[in-house]
């Protein structure tokens, strides 16, 4: 039997949930569609954590590798192995920000104390992991850290709190690799021909 996720409990208060700082300065890896900015807060209900508009969420993670998988997800799950077409249909940048972010650390030894348990970063209903999200939030946290489900090992996922959309002026990113090159760089393998849009013809 596995530990069950429940809702957060109306009227109670989570602002002494263990914080982690995720710093103007810190390094933030993003993969994302190579048609679209880097910066983008969704307020869908296809994203985890993501806020209701006119709020919205944006999803980075402190290492590169955390990125490449919260992206190509249970297509690789198995297999270990990534279709080109999928590699090429993104990149991955470092974010910039001129603001601080401070996110629940919803990973951490201390969050069980809150009510939290393991299955809100891997359930696929994403109900009550957004009802978290919105409490959070009104509790005064930025964003919140936590494990990928897709990872092992410690927190190093982000979800960001934000308008929706594209964020104004300071936030900023440079593009590091092509979701190739960031595959390879996450021991994964890309299998497949090169897009036509890819080639040199001569």
């Amino acid at each position: 039997m596995t530990a069950v996720q429940g809702p957060p409990v109306p009227g109670r208060s989570y602002r002494g949930m263990p914080r982690h700082h995720a710093r103007a300065t810190s390094t933030m890896y993003r993969a994302h569609h190579v048609s679209r900015g880097a910066w983008w807060f969704d307020s869908s209900r296809s994203g985890r954590f993501n806020l209701r508009a006119p709020l919205g969420t944006c999803y980075a993670a402190t290492k590169m590798e955390t990125a490449v998988r919260e992206k190509v997800r249970d297509e690789v799950a198995e297999s270990g192995v990534v279709s080109r077409a999928l590699a090429e249909s993104f990149v991955v940048s470092i974010l910039d920000a001129p603001v601080d972010f401070t996110c629940a650390s919803v990973s951490s030894a201390g969050a069980v104390r809150h009510g939290l348990v393991r299955e809100l970063v891997t359930m696929d209903d994403y109900a009550v992991p957004q009802e978290w999200a919105e409490v959070l939030h009104a509790n005064m946290f930025d964003g919140i850290y936590y494990a990928s489900a897709y990872t092992t090992g410690g927190p190093t996922a982000l979800a960001l709190f934000g308008d929706r959309g594209a964020p104004g002026s300071g936030f900023a990113a440079e593009r590091h690799r092509t979701g190739a090159d960031a595959c390879a760089a996450a021991g994964l393998t890309v299998a497949g021909p090169p897009a036509v849009r890819s080639l040199t013809i001569i």
